[in-house]
């Protein structure tokens, strides 16, 4: 297959519209203008050759190449540019000519480079060696609907060395319809790339992993004075009772000099997953993978492991007879950080039109950011401004210790929504003063902004929640909350199987947030199970709703609506209360809380997911380090918060890996 050239009208506006949505969301890139006059001039290729934090957008395989495998040649930029990040941008969207318009099995399939190494001396042939950029695995099709493409992000800035120039590219998803491009983003990188070295490739059985992968030393030269292990394994076979390796629990634990520095279970929470419903068993568990979901990639920092220019490593898996991994890891090598203080603006989970954020999504409470930090001394403070529209402007001071590479999710005290006139709006944030610093060498990476659309607005003060349970009531609660936390209104304690209760809300002028929680992760309907309940809200006696649920939603969802108006300016969350310390963060199976210094009488550990919902509650004693299991929580950003009785006492966050 050809490099894919814009040939007629109608494709210019589709890729003039990608362009402005891209430039739009990244508002750090300077001279629009530049980049739309460049974009005309040059359908094939976007090449912005500018400012730091300028663009250049490769498109590579597009919608138009039907449902195949692809491979292709490109052309890339020459590699004489300096760029701060590379992402490549996988979109996937139905075909409405076929049925299932999207695959109906999930499938798992790699994008791949080709790099030239040499020539076969015996026919002439070049020879290549295969590089994997990205895992994905394709969701459930039946009844799915992707709208005009759903995107998933990957960070390739590891390979930038070898995406210039004519590169190769193969993907070998033939499910649904595939767009892929490439965005160089142009600036200072954190740490030069040197080089990335393969490790282990391929799939290996269960039964021989360890036999396989075993003790590596891999020797570096004076250059490379900085090591990471990437690392994506996928879980597959489950012919058998213990439902190995797809869906059984698994250690899996990386060593180095033969000490264990990681353990962790492989096992990938899917009922949360943003592309749902799918038309199968996408709730399920599996390991390193969800249905509709790139393969789980780990990356380890490895710098401090480093003796004599070398650095040995292994990686152990729990045996089992059956099951296999496919398995790439590879080591990066780089030279040494650049910056000293430098945060960056990672994401925005709310508020977003962002598909990937509908959980949850649209918000009229707190935002949601996520800050990086890229300089080598431990980012503890940073002021975030960020407002809504063109509207106030609301400031926000940071702490914290985050190292290299390290992210903290930070949630903002909540702006005045009713700044925003319409149903939709931008949201914007921005990072100033990291460490007290007053400039920052690297602006580009320092603000992010988003589209949203609005919550609800509910005219009545007088309101009904119609809840009809399934086959399991005592899996699904729900609550009202008002936008304070303040708890409103709940379920009945003993549902009855398959019965309709109906709750009336009278509530005051302002914003709330109605969740349903499942702990079977099924959600109030799943096919192979029993009968489909339902939530909804309505005006009192009438018949049509305000807002339905969707009764497949897996493990949670939740609603922000407004009655009348929104609720005015919010609070710092937990204001005033002190932090403490936890440990290890990121955590996997046990979480140690040091209390030394915190007093009070029947203590406990509330321990909440960014939905709001207390996941746990555990009594901890005053004035010593406490040791609580987390194994039952999946992957993700959790807040724990002590209490005595009902009064905060501390808080933290930690990140279950």
């Amino acid at each position: 297959m050809k490099q894919s050239c814009l040939t007629n009208t109608q494709e210019h506006e589709n890729e003039y519209s990608f362009t402005r949505q891209l430039v739009n969301s990244f508002t750090h890139f300077r001279m629009k203008k530049v980049i739309f006059i460049l974009f005309l001039l040059n359908a094939c290729i976007m090449r912005i050759y500018a400012l730091p934090g300028d663009t250049t957008v490769v498109q590579t395989f597009s919608f138009e190449d039907g449902r195949q495998e692809r491979r292709g040649s490109f052309e890339f930029p020459d590699g004489s540019v300096q760029y701060e990040k590379v992402l490549m941008y996988y979109t996937l969207r139905c075909d409405p000519t076929q049925y299932p318009a999207c695959g109906e099995w999930d499938y798992i399939f790699n994008t791949e480079i080709f790099e030239p190494t040499g020539v076969d001396p015996d026919n002439g042939e070049t020879i290549y060696q295969s590089w994997k950029l990205g895992t994905y695995v394709t969701p459930y099709g039946y009844g799915i609907n992707l709208n005009t493409g759903w995107t998933w992000i990957y960070d390739v800035s590891d390979y930038v060395h070898l995406l210039k120039n004519t590169v190769i590219i193969q993907d070998g998803n033939y499910q649904e319809l595939l767009d892929l491009k490439f965005v160089f983003i142009e600036g200072i990188p954190p740490r030069d790339v040197i080089g990335i070295k393969k490790v282990w490739d391929s799939e290996y059985s269960l039964q021989d992993f360890d036999n396989i992968v075993k003790d590596t030393t891999i020797h570096l030269t004076p250059d490379e004075v900085q090591v990471k292990l990437r690392t994506t394994l996928t879980g597959h076979g489950w012919e058998n009772s213990t439902g190995c390796a797809e869906f059984c629990p698994n250690i899996h634990s990386l060593q180095v000099d033969g000490n264990t520095i990681h353990s962790w279970d492989i096992i990938q929470g899917c009922a949360s997953n943003p592309l749902y419903p799918q038309g199968g068993t996408w709730i399920y568990d599996r390991a390193g993978w969800c249905p509709g979901m790139p393969g789980t990639t780990k990356e380890f920092e490895l710098t401090d492991y480093i003796t004599d220019h070398s650095i040995n490593i292994d990686y152990d898996v729990e045996p089992d007879e059956h099951g296999s991994y496919r398995t790439f890891i590879y080591l990066v090598t780089y030279g040494a950080i650049k910056q000293t203080d430098d945060a960056a603006a990672e994401m925005i989970i709310a508020p977003t039109d962002n598909p990937l954020q509908l959980r949850y999504n649209p918000t009229c409470g707190e935002p949601i950011v996520v800050i990086k930090n890229l300089g080598s001394n431990p980012l503890n403070t940073v002021d975030i401004h960020y407002g809504l529209n063109d509207g106030s402007i609301y400031t926000y001071s940071w702490q914290g210790d985050l190292g290299f590479l390290e992210k903290d999710t930070v949630v903002l005290p909540r702006p005045d929504w009713n700044e925003v006139q319409g149903t939709t709006g931008e949201f914007w944030f921005e990072l100033l003063n990291p460490n007290g610093r007053k400039g920052d060498p690297t602006p580009y990476n320092n603000k992010l902004t988003s589209s949203f659309k609005m919550a609800l607005v509910i005219t009545w003060n007088a309101i009904q929640f119609c809840f009809k349970t399934n086959h399991a009531p005592e899996e699904t609660t729900w609550k009202l909350y008002d936008v304070n936390g303040n708890l409103l209104y709940e379920n009945e304690p003993d549902m009855l199987a398959n019965q309709t209760y109906i709750k009336d809300f009278s509530l005051a002028n302002g914003s709330y947030k109605l969740c349903l929680y499942d702990s079977g992760d099924d959600g109030l309907y799943f096919y192979p199970y029993g009968t489909k309940g339902s939530a909804y809200l309505r005006r009192p006696n009438f018949m049509s709703a305000l807002y339905r649920f969707e009764p497949e939603f897996g493990r949670f969802t939740q609603l922000y609506f407004a009655v009348n108006e929104y609720s005015e300016l919010g609070t710092k969350i937990v204001a005033n209360i002190k932090d403490f310390t936890v440990f290890p963060n990121p955590a996997h199976s046990i979480l140690y809380l040091d209390m030394s210094d915190i007093h009070g009488k029947k203590l406990s550990a509330e321990i909440y997911d960014l939905s709001g919902e207390k996941v746990m509650s555990v009594p901890v004693p005053q004035l010593q380090v406490n040791k609580i299991e987390i194994d039952n929580l999946s992957s993700g950003t959790y807040l724990i918060v002590i209490k005595g009785g009902n009064r905060q006492i501390a808080k933290n966050k930690f990140i279950v890996d």
